[in-house]
């Protein structure tokens, strides 16, 4: 299996005359949808579709709870799902509300052994140039771009480890 990039044009810096240059970017072929993530589980695993079913909408509602309570949560394997902020800056605590929050954001911090895995499975190969008949070629230009280009960031907004 291939994850997929294309090339993505960004500018080095927000002056007109910056130089611009080509960063890959993942091209994801397409998102799996429930039904097929239940079927390729209960096919693995030999449980019930509806059990699987089941058991991966629960953990779901149960996750949303946790997490709006002001939980971090660990999800065995995958890695640790908490909420971040972006706010207005204010001179005192007091300024600082929750009108002052601009939004907030629901991150993932991988696991090493969820990082670990998919590293080890991760072949690349360019969007553009793939050769049909590849397993995981495309069949078209319907995917979604993702992915951060060069950031390096870990995702979290607020430049603080979550726990």
């Amino acid at each position: 299996m291939a994850v997929f990039f294309k090339p993505q044009i960004l500018k080095t810096s927000k002056d007109a005359d910056s130089e611009v240059r080509y960063f890959a970017r993942v091209k994801s072929i397409s998102t799996l949808e429930e039904e097929e993530l239940v079927t390729r589980i209960s096919e693995r695993t030999g449980v019930a579709t509806g059990v699987v079913a089941s058991v991966l909408r629960d953990s779901m509602t149960e996750v949303v709870d946790l997490v709006t309570l002001g939980y971090n949560v660990q999800l065995p394997a995958l890695g640790i799902v908490y909420l971040t902020l972006r706010s207005q800056s204010a001179a005192t605590p007091e300024e600082v509300t929750a009108e002052s929050v601009k939004k907030f954001n629901i991150r993932l911090l991988p696991s090493t052994l969820f990082k670990n895995k998919v590293q080890a499975k991760v072949k690349l190969a360019n969007f553009n140039t793939a050769v049909v008949g590849e397993e995981s070629t495309p069949s078209g230009d319907t995917g979604t771009d993702t992915g951060g280009g060069n950031s390096g960031s870990s995702g979290n907004d607020d430049g603080n480890n979550p726990l």
